[in-house]
């Protein structure tokens, strides 16, 4: 299945968006894991503009907005 990616913020450093094919059952952490962003980068997934937990499956056509969180202090 085809998905979107879209990458924000820091993020992009790492990839760019994208058309990617990805297997039916794929989430969007697997979809991290693929990228090969690194797992210390703490994130969230915005699935076609609804914030979505990581382990969610995503569906043929979904955009995925791959957006970093931010600490300070």
């Amino acid at each position: 299945m085809k998905i979107t990616v879209k990458p924000a913020g820091i993020i992009k450093m790492y990839v760019r968006e994208q058309v990617m094919d990805v297997p039916a059952g794929c989430t969007s952490a697997a979809l991290i894991e693929q990228l090969g962003i690194p797992s210390r980068l703490r994130m969230f997934a915005l699935v076609n503009g609804t914030r979505r937990p990581l382990d969610a499956q995503l569906d043929d056509g979904d955009e995925v907005r791959l957006v970093s969180l931010l600490f300070g202090g």
